[in-house]
């Protein structure tokens, strides 16, 4: 090996804890593998969000991560572009001018028997190109409007056409006018503007008035009853119909949460007939929301039923029927 690069090796040698200095990675090298990461985690979600329950999809908007993947693009574009062109990186054969004014041996000329090593040209090294750089963004953003397009609207609540859609409502304002005894409206509110992930509702009404807002999803599990496409043996289905009887019964007046779910439980039965279940499926679904009430309300205790939601209790809108709810 030649003299001064041998000299600046060993000396490295000698000091080990000077070498993490030099092979640390470019700040760009980092911020390029970070990128790359959240460009998988991204797709990763989206995927995700492909395959989970229809309800997760309504409470997590697909646009969020679209506008997620954009901002990071956006960002990663507009660093290489601000950021001072320097040309491309040249570097010598020879022991680096810092590593010889660091060690001491600046000002010394290498010893060798080949001088042609050291004036050949130096190596450049590569820089990215915009243009790639570009197409990998645009290929990234393009996906996930895809997703969005393809995902989002044609499926769930929103797949379904604004005539199956208002057929649904007035069913769903038939059965909960049937409760209040006073003429009412029931909304599916795509907008999310009253139900949803940011009010942490899947139902809201007016107690005693006339409007009653239900989630896209509550909705479209509903339809699927109504249509006798629904698959679902248990849960889904039955905290859809006990959410509509609830929210009707708030219109009725009853503005106490946790008698609102006692009646609803009750008339849940009623409903889930009319709208096509059968009478024992339909018991059998109100049946299963009051025995898991109480797991479901630990952490809104407002929610729990009172102590005369029971058979021949206070609250047995039917005591004379030995069926409850």
């Amino acid at each position: 090996m030649r003299r001064a690069l041998c000299q600046t090796v060993g000396k490295r040698q000698e000091n080990p804890h000077l070498l993490p200095t030099i092979l640390i990675p470019g700040v760009g090298d980092v911020s390029r593998r970070a990128l790359g990461r959240a460009r998988l985690v991204l797709l990763a979600l989206v995927l995700a969000w492909f395959f989970s329950p229809p309800e997760w999809r309504y409470a997590v908007p697909l646009w969020l991560p679209f506008l997620i993947a954009l901002g990071l693009e956006i960002e990663f574009l507009a660093g290489g572009l601000l950021r001072p062109h320097r040309g491309p990186t040249e570097r010598g054969r020879g022991p680096q001018r810092a590593d010889l004014e660091r060690f001491g041996w600046e000002g010394e000329e290498p010893e060798d028997d080949d001088p042609s090593f050291w004036t050949s040209p130096p190596v450049p090294r590569r820089s990215s190109r915009l243009l790639s750089r570009i197409a990998v963004s645009v290929a990234v953003v393009a996906f996930v409007a895809a997703a969005a397009w393809g995902i989002s609207v044609r499926r769930g609540w929103s797949a379904l056409d604004r005539g199956t859609q208002a057929r649904v409502e007035r069913v769903l304002t038939g059965e909960a006018a049937r409760i209040a005894a006073h003429p009412v409206r029931v909304r599916c509110d795509t907008r999310g503007s009253h139900v949803g992930s940011v009010q942490e509702t899947d139902g809201i009404a007016e107690v005693g008035g006339r409007d009653a807002w239900l989630t896209p999803s509550i909705c479209f599990q509903l339809y699927k009853v109504i249509d006798r496409k629904d698959v679902h043996a248990f849960s889904p289905t039955g905290r859809a119909i006990a959410v509509l009887a609830h929210e009707a019964w708030h219109l009725q007046g009853v503005a106490d949460e946790g008698l609102a779910n006692c009646y609803a439980f009750q008339s849940g039965v009623r409903i889930g007939v009319r709208l096509g279940l059968s009478p024992s499926r339909a018991r059998a679904l109100m049946r299963e929301q009051l025995a898991t009430n109480a797991s479901d309300s630990a952490g809104s205790p407002q929610y729990l039923v009172p102590a005369g939601c029971h058979d021949g209790g206070h609250d047995d809108l039917h005591p004379s029927s030995p069926q409850f709810p």
